[in-house]
């Protein structure tokens, strides 16, 4: 069920974006100012939109982008009510907000498999997803990808919340454990990895799209933005 959502959705996208005239702009020429909330500090994992505005892409467009890195539950609800046009979130916040009501739509994938993943340093002996049990896990909190990624993982080797120690973090996956304040860390497996290695720890990496396939993150808009204004939608 949940392919055929993302699916029909990306199909609305395109069909709608196909009917479209092409136009750069608004109507009087000028660039079209757009807003986008990414949910996370300036990281690794938005290069692609950074080479984007250093080539000018978003000018040949006709766009003028602007970054807030707010977030993404603020940016689901602000695209929901019409307030914003777009945002990146990750995939399971968009289904979540669908089942809630919101009219969100899902137009771009922006990676190829769900980016979360669990790291632990190698000494650990932590393989698979089953020797997770009896661990303490560090995440920025209960709630996004990083929550929802942990639960996907704990969940393939029959696991729960209850059979781990789940501690709250913030964003300092690093340095909680390099000096050893949990035994693994729910990451994005292009940011904190990479930055572990780097210092000269041998860690394991358990990612969540080898057990359980979800909703990569990606670009949203919401219906209003695709019926009234689809080329804009395109353009992004």
């Amino acid at each position: 069920m949940f392919k055929k959502v993302v699916l029909l959705t990306l199909g609305l996208a395109i069909g709608l974006m196909a009917c479209s005239p092409r136009k750069v702009g608004n109507e009087a020429g000028n660039p079209v100012r757009v807003k986008l909330p990414l949910g996370y500090i300036p990281n690794v994992q938005f290069a692609p939109l950074y080479v984007a505005v250093e080539k000018g892409y978003f000018k040949e467009a006709g766009i003028e982008i602007e970054f807030d890195y707010s977030f993404e539950t603020d940016a689901m609800a602000l695209v929901g009510a019409d307030e914003l046009q777009f945002a990146v979130v990750s995939g399971e916040q968009i289904l979540l907000a669908r089942a809630q009501g919101l009219p969100v739509v899902y137009v771009a994938a922006w990676y190829q498999q769900y980016p979360v993943a669990v790291v632990s340093k190698a000494e650990q002996g932590i393989k698979a997803p089953a020797d997770l049990k009896g661990k303490t896990i560090g995440l920025p909190g209960t709630f996004g990808a990083n929550y929802i990624g942990l639960d996907a993982l704990l969940f393939s080797a029959g696991l729960g919340d209850a059979d781990v120690t789940l501690t709250p973090i913030g964003f300092t996956q690093v340095e909680s454990l390099a000096t050893d304040q949990v035994q693994a860390v729910s990451v994005y497996a292009a940011n904190e990895p990479v930055q572990l290695r780097a210092q000269g720890y041998e860690i394991n990496e358990l990612l969540v799209a080898d057990y359980v396939q979800l909703a990569s993150n990606g670009l949203i808009t919401n219906e209003k933005t695709i019926a009234e204004n689809p080329d804009l939608v395109k353009r992004m």
